[in-house]
């Protein structure tokens, strides 16, 4: 799964592809919240680990 962003969903906030899930959500999971990347997949069914990192990573890549 990749990262898109598109103005018709989420404001046009990073999502994945296909799912609605705001990488921002998945990444406050992980650094906010204590969850770690399995239990992030628990709490997003439609979000496999690969794509739990990809989110990660992709956040980590466009911090400013």
């Amino acid at each position: 799964m990749r990262v898109v962003e598109d103005e018709e969903h989420s404001d046009g906030a990073p999502t994945l592809e296909g799912t609605g899930i705001r990488v921002v959500d998945v990444a406050k999971a992980y650094e906010h919240s204590g969850y770690g990347p399995d239990e992030i997949t628990e709490l997003y069914p439609d979000l496999s680990l690969g794509d739990v990192h990809t989110a990660l990573a992709y956040h980590r890549e466009n911090q400013g």
